[in-house]
């Protein structure tokens, strides 16, 4: 009750409930009673009082974490899903060193081999898209699985069988299938287990595979381009890949939250080995976990004309873009400008491997930094996702700055380090703005985010087949300087994308 109270009796020595110096109540004087009315009144407590106490003393009840996993699993997580995702843009090129040897072995022509490039370029940029929708319905782990057995199989058929053409163009397909589909189921893996305020810190490090393949897999391919050593190519991708799938049969846990929520029931067993499963059973409540929507054609329209999507998808694809023009570029460069050997030229390409690295890894570590910085200047409030892109801008300017460079550098045939340091310099950029919007694209639609990082590799690979084919073209016409010139123009104008998205992207959003 509103006015509850209690009395406290303050009995004397006694036992009685009054005072020994008390007589009789009649015979008491007025104003003695009307203190001892005051002084039990003083002793009365407001029970509602108490409780209001009791519940401020008490502590809510806690929040479920956004994982159960350890910190180091988590990054042992990451890990097998950053070694899967190595093999596609490794498998595209440590392929290509080979394609004149590629000729003689398949007895065949010149146009022929580098259609079987184009043919794996096309299917690499599709395929994820359908990889998203299946591990969103059905689990992540079940097409890792399925997609990584696929690719096993093919290297190994292509190191063992009599070379045919018509089985090189089917198992290039094949390899394609199975190496492109994980790149966007990757991405979804890290999102199910890392919260946003350390995300783009763990997608710098998923990252390495497509950032990295390109540059590593012409170093590796060369030392295999001779007659004798060939089949070693296909036979080096299926020995790297029987451990990688290995390690996901036994120690990659199923991540898709819808399925298993934040991972409690794997985090919760002594030790990191998981029965193998083909498909996950659910073991959260319905609902308890919001499911992933369906990838429909009318979800991928949506999808792609999200106009803040679209503008940061074609972006990051200039970006990697121009930076696979200027890999393609360097043996011209290395060999016939500056008389290198063919592996001296693969070496050349530490150069923007390396930064890329890094870059990767350090702009990764500082927009988490920025992130949690501004949590904790509003209270715990969460920045919105255009913040993510905030350091975009000098990813461009630098990604611009380097291809100048380096065109100009050749051209003027500098000195080798000028032109190195300066593909460094512009893999930095690729480097920041790849990372940056990859963090940008899964917090700004969260539910979708393997099929949102499926579309961007779908431009970018859109991007490098169309590089790679109007290059020589370019070249001859316009000459390496003001090729690069042109390139670099493109990142100078889409800056102007990025600060529209910086002001107005969250008005897309909320409609």
């Amino acid at each position: 009750m509103a006015d509850e109270k209690v009395v406290l009796d303050i009995k004397g020595e006694n036992g009685d409930s009054s005072s020994s110096a008390t007589g009789s109540a009649h015979h008491a004087p007025k104003s003695e009673y009307s203190n001892d009315v005051k002084a039990e009144e003083s002793l009365m407590v407001d029970v509602n009082s108490v409780r209001d106490v009791e519940q401020a003393t008490t502590p809510p009840p806690p929040r479920e974490p956004y994982t159960a996993y350890t910190p180091s699993r988590q990054i042992f997580i990451v890990l097998i899903a950053t070694l899967v995702g190595f093999f596609a843009p490794l498998c595209g090129a440590v392929y290509l060193p080979s394609l004149i040897l590629f000729q003689d072995i398949f007895h065949t022509s010149s146009q022929v081999i580098n259609a079987t490039v184009s043919v794996y370029t096309a299917v690499f940029a599709v395929t994820p898209l359908f990889g998203a929708a299946a591990s969103d319905y059905g689990g992540r782990k079940g097409v890792y699985l399925v997609t990584l057995f696929i690719f096993f199989v093919a290297n190994t058929l292509l190191a063992a069988v009599p070379p045919t053409i018509g089985g090189l163009f089917v198992l290039r397909i094949f390899q394609a299938l199975g190496a492109s589909v994980v790149t966007s189921v990757g991405a979804g893996t890290i999102a199910d287990i890392t919260e946003p305020s350390k995300r783009a810190s763990r997608m710098g490090i998923f990252l390495l595979g497509p950032n990295l393949g390109p540059v590593l897999g012409p170093l590796i391919g060369g030392q295999f381009s001779t007659p004798s050593l060939w089949r070693w190519i296909f036979g080096f991708l299926s020995i790297a890949c029987f451990p990688v799938y290995l390690t996901v049969v036994f120690f990659l846990p199923e991540t898709l939250r819808s399925l298993v929520g934040n991972g409690s029931h794997f985090a919760s067993s002594s030790g990191w080995l998981v029965r193998p499963r083909l498909r996950q059973k659910r073991i959260v409540p319905e609902g308890a976990y919001p499911k992933p929507p369906r990838l429909t054609p009318k979800r991928l329209l949506s999808l792609l004309t999200f106009v803040p999507n679209l503008i940061v998808s074609i972006g990051s694809g200039l970006q990697f873009s121009g930076l696979y023009c200027l890999y393609i570029s360097f043996p011209r460069v290395w060999q016939e400008e500056y008389g290198w050997s063919g592996s001296e030229t693969g070496y050349a390409y530490l150069a923007p491997a390396i930064f890329l690295l890094l870059s990767s890894l350090l702009v990764g570590r500082l927009s988490d930094l920025i992130y949690r910085r501004f949590k904790t200047r509003h209270g715990g409030q969460s920045p919105p996702p255009e913040k993510r892109i905030d350091m975009q801008i000098w990813g461009y300017l630098f990604g611009a700055a380097g291809k100048v460079m380096f065109g100009w550098f050749v051209y003027k045939k500098l000195h080798p380090v000028a032109g190195l340091a300066a593909s460094a310099i512009a893999a930095s950029g690729t480097g920041l703005v790849m990372v940056t919007s990859t963090a940008y694209q899964t917090e700004c639609q969260p539910g979708a985010t393997a099929s949102l990082v499926a579309l961007a590799g779908l431009l970018r690979n859109i991007g490098s087949a169309i590089s790679a084919a109007i290059i020589d073209d370019l070249l001859r016409r316009l000459g390496i300087g003001w090729f690069f010139t042109g390139l670099a123009l493109l990142d100078a104008v889409w800056t102007g994308g990025i600060v529209y998205i910086r002001l107005r992207g969250h008005t897309y959003r909320k409609t």
